[in-house]
């Protein structure tokens, strides 16, 4: 068993992680195992409303206020509602993005000092961090065909998305143990059962 039950999926825009995450909850929803989902960002009112100015195609926002508006949502999320369910245990968390997001996006995307942002993350996260992390990883052409429409950050263009991509590639490698590589290239079913054969190894066993 893992040390949590704290599990976050990870990826470019368009590789499949809504679809996933359903699918995933379905699977629990039938073990009757409790879980809360969350998406980043997101999952607060504060969070939401935070979530509406960094997604509107109409908001020029520079690269260091989009990263500081990134972090304040996931501070009042963590907050509210991570760590106090964290603590409790009872629960999964699925959170829909998470920090790695941070990192692929705005560091290796946009060009944001990582440690800058690897500073305040620490100080937001106090060490409650997903003890899985599903990374979806698919052909960036791939991925951009699967948009119908295209948010603020989906808009940013197929070099600053390739940029994301290796990003979180190389977090991957950096955190191993956390980390799961899914080949998001394959079928949507293909797909759930790497998932869920993951998750069995990790949590079932």
């Amino acid at each position: 068993m893992m040390k949590n039950k704290f599990i976050s999926f990870e990826g470019v825009d368009g590789v499949g992680k809504t679809t996933q995450i359903n699918l995933f909850l379905e699977k629990l929803e039938k073990l009757n195992f409790d879980y809360q989902l969350y998406r980043e960002p997101g999952g607060t009112s504060l969070s939401e409303r935070i979530r509406e100015i960094l997604l509107n195609n109409n908001n020029d926002i520079s690269s260091i206020t989009e990263t500081l508006l990134f972090l304040s949502a996931r501070s009042d999320l963590v907050d509210k509602n991570i760590i106090p369910l964290v603590k409790k245990g009872k629960s999964f968390i699925i959170c829909d993005r998470f920090f790695d997001s941070t990192l692929a996006y705005q560091s290796y995307g946009r060009g944001i000092n990582m440690d800058l942002v690897k500073i305040i993350t620490d100080e937001i996260l106090q060490n409650y961090i997903p003890s899985t992390t599903f990374l979806l990883d698919c052909d960036i052409n791939l991925s951009l065909s699967r948009l119908n429409s295209k948010d603020r950050m989906e808009s940013s263009g197929l070099e600053f998305l390739n940029k994301v991509k290796e990003g979180f590639l190389e977090l991957a490698l950096l955190d191993k143990n956390r980390y799961v590589i899914i080949d998001a290239n394959n079928s949507i079913s293909d797909i759930e059962e790497s998932i869920w054969e993951h998750f069995s190894k990790r949590y079932l066993k």
